[in-house]
């Protein structure tokens, strides 16, 4: 039997099964899809951050992550702020409910951490972060 070795189709499949995993087991633990528990990962430690860092850092373009952040306002995971110092700018903050989402969600994405980096040698580990890394180097 011949192995399969169209990388960039098993990247894209990888990413779709995980995602679809992830979205459908966050959404049970917290109560908000993947990409919202993302933006609350990211918010938890860099709370106050402008719309433009939360872009950049989910790597979404201004248009998705205004569409975004309207979602999380709405179930009330934030809070926009608008600039003192630019009239043009905004704040995001992360809401007592938002904090609680990212408590529920953050136990799932290192318990599937440690699942997934306990089926290899921390050599082949470095390997695979090596890999992923160029990979996310060439493309940003």
């Amino acid at each position: 039997m011949t192995q399969d070795r169209r990388l960039f189709f098993k990247l894209n499949l990888a990413q779709r099964l995980l995602l679809k995993y992830f979205d459908r087991e966050v959404c049970e633990r917290a109560g908000v899809p993947i990409i919202q528990a993302a933006a609350l990962f990211f918010l938890r430690s860099h709370d106050g951050c402008l719309f433009k860092d939360l872009s950049e850092a989910l790597s979404q373009n201004r248009s998705a992550i205004t569409t975004l952040v309207e979602r999380m306002e709405k179930n009330g995971l934030v809070l926009r702020q608008a600039s003192a110092t630019d009239g043009r700018a905004v704040h995001l903050f992360l809401t007592d409910k938002g904090r609680q989402a990212c408590d529920q969600a953050l136990p799932l994405v290192k318990e599937n951490n440690e699942k997934l980096s306990a089926l290899f040698t921390g050599e082949e580990m470095e390997t695979i972060h090596r890999f992923l890394d160029t990979v996310i180097g060439m493309y940003t």
